[in-house]
Protein backbone atom coordinates (compact mmCIF):
# COMPACT_ATOMS: atom_id res chain seq x y z
CA UNK A 1 0.00 0.00 0.00
CA UNK A 2 1.37 3.40 -0.97
CA UNK A 3 1.95 6.11 1.59
CA UNK A 4 -0.29 8.92 0.35
CA UNK A 5 -1.37 12.02 2.27
CA UNK A 6 -4.41 10.35 3.85
CA UNK A 7 -2.43 7.34 5.11
CA UNK A 8 0.25 9.65 6.51
CA UNK A 9 -2.47 11.67 8.31
CA UNK A 10 -3.69 8.51 10.03
CA UNK A 11 -0.14 7.49 10.95
CA UNK A 12 0.47 10.97 12.41
CA UNK A 13 -2.71 10.69 14.49
CA UNK A 14 -1.58 7.33 15.90
CA UNK A 15 1.92 8.67 16.63
CA UNK A 16 0.46 11.75 18.38
CA UNK A 17 -1.78 9.57 20.55
CA UNK A 18 1.11 7.27 21.47
CA UNK A 19 4.31 9.34 21.58
CA UNK A 20 3.40 12.94 22.45
CA UNK A 21 5.21 14.00 25.62
CA UNK A 22 7.64 11.08 25.43
CA UNK A 23 11.42 11.37 25.50
CA UNK A 24 13.88 10.07 22.94
CA UNK A 25 16.00 7.63 24.90
CA UNK A 26 18.11 5.94 22.24
CA UNK A 27 18.95 6.56 18.57
CA UNK A 28 20.26 3.88 16.20
CA UNK A 29 20.97 3.90 12.47
CA UNK A 30 21.02 0.27 11.28
CA UNK A 31 20.99 1.23 7.58
CA UNK A 32 22.23 4.35 5.77
CA UNK A 33 18.64 5.53 5.16
CA UNK A 34 16.99 4.23 8.33
CA UNK A 35 16.69 5.38 11.95
CA UNK A 36 15.26 3.67 15.01
CA UNK A 37 14.28 5.98 17.87
CA UNK A 38 13.53 4.43 21.25
CA UNK A 39 10.98 6.64 23.00
CA UNK A 40 9.94 6.39 26.63
CA UNK A 41 6.53 7.79 27.42
CA UNK A 42 4.08 7.56 30.29
CA UNK A 43 3.95 3.76 30.05
CA UNK A 44 6.71 1.53 31.37
CA UNK A 45 7.69 -0.13 28.13
CA UNK A 46 9.47 2.02 25.53
CA UNK A 47 8.29 2.39 21.95
CA UNK A 48 10.58 1.93 18.96
CA UNK A 49 9.85 4.25 16.06
CA UNK A 50 11.35 3.22 12.72
CA UNK A 51 11.93 5.99 10.17
CA UNK A 52 12.99 4.75 6.74
CA UNK A 53 13.79 6.99 3.79
CA UNK A 54 14.58 4.08 1.49
CA UNK A 55 14.00 4.79 -2.19
CA UNK A 56 12.08 1.56 -2.69
CA UNK A 57 9.79 1.73 0.32
CA UNK A 58 9.84 4.79 2.61
CA UNK A 59 8.17 3.96 5.94
CA UNK A 60 7.38 5.26 9.38
CA UNK A 61 5.93 2.91 11.98
CA UNK A 62 6.09 1.67 15.57
CA UNK A 63 7.81 -1.67 16.06
CA UNK A 64 9.02 -3.98 18.81
CA UNK A 65 11.84 -5.50 16.78
CA UNK A 66 15.46 -4.41 16.96
CA UNK A 67 17.81 -4.40 13.98
CA UNK A 68 21.54 -4.89 14.47
CA UNK A 69 23.44 -1.61 14.24
CA UNK A 70 26.99 -1.20 12.94
CA UNK A 71 29.77 -1.19 15.54
CA UNK A 72 30.70 2.38 14.64
CA UNK A 73 27.73 4.72 14.43
CA UNK A 74 27.46 6.81 11.22
CA UNK A 75 28.02 10.58 11.45
CA UNK A 76 24.33 11.45 11.08
CA UNK A 77 23.46 9.12 13.95
CA UNK A 78 26.17 10.67 16.15
CA UNK A 79 24.86 14.15 15.32
CA UNK A 80 21.32 13.15 16.26
CA UNK A 81 22.54 11.55 19.50
CA UNK A 82 24.32 14.77 20.41
CA UNK A 83 21.34 17.02 19.69
CA UNK A 84 18.31 14.81 20.41
CA UNK A 85 19.25 12.40 23.19
CA UNK A 86 16.67 12.87 25.98
CA UNK A 87 14.67 15.35 23.86
CA UNK A 88 10.96 15.64 24.64
CA UNK A 89 8.43 15.33 21.80
CA UNK A 90 6.32 18.48 21.81
CA UNK A 91 4.36 17.92 18.61
CA UNK A 92 4.01 15.57 15.66
CA UNK A 93 2.28 17.09 12.66
CA UNK A 94 1.78 16.91 8.92
CA UNK A 95 1.67 20.09 6.81
CA UNK A 96 -1.55 19.89 4.81
CA UNK A 97 -1.92 16.48 3.20
CA UNK A 98 1.73 16.27 2.22
CA UNK A 99 3.73 13.07 2.67
CA UNK A 100 5.83 14.79 5.33
CA UNK A 101 5.92 14.14 9.09
CA UNK A 102 7.42 16.81 11.37
CA UNK A 103 8.58 16.09 14.91
CA UNK A 104 8.93 19.20 17.07
CA UNK A 105 11.37 18.45 19.90
CA UNK A 106 12.56 20.27 23.02
CA UNK A 107 16.15 19.68 24.12
CA UNK A 108 18.69 21.19 26.49
CA UNK A 109 21.80 22.42 24.69
CA UNK A 110 25.36 22.39 26.03
CA UNK A 111 24.71 25.58 28.03
CA UNK A 112 21.54 24.19 29.63
CA UNK A 113 19.17 26.36 27.58
CA UNK A 114 15.95 24.89 26.16
CA UNK A 115 16.07 24.76 22.37
CA UNK A 116 13.43 23.72 19.86
CA UNK A 117 14.66 21.29 17.21
CA UNK A 118 12.91 19.49 14.36
CA UNK A 119 13.24 16.06 12.81
CA UNK A 120 11.41 15.78 9.48
CA UNK A 121 10.83 12.72 7.34
CA UNK A 122 9.71 13.09 3.73
CA UNK A 123 8.01 9.93 2.44
CA UNK A 124 8.30 10.61 -1.30
CA UNK A 125 9.56 7.46 -3.00
CA UNK A 126 13.05 7.88 -4.43
CA UNK A 127 13.07 11.49 -3.20
CA UNK A 128 12.56 10.48 0.47
CA UNK A 129 14.68 12.18 3.07
CA UNK A 130 15.26 12.54 6.82
CA UNK A 131 16.11 16.12 7.81
CA UNK A 132 17.29 17.51 11.13
CA UNK A 133 17.28 21.26 11.84
CA UNK A 134 16.99 23.74 14.69
CA UNK A 135 15.52 27.25 15.06
CA UNK A 136 18.67 28.89 13.73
Amino acid sequence: MAFDGVVVANVVKELRDTLLGGRINKIAQPEKDELILTIKGQVKEPYKLLLSAGAGLPLIYLTQENKPSPLTAPNFCMLLRKHLNNARILDIYQPGLERIVNFKLEHLDEMGDLKIKYLIIELMGKHSNIIFWNED
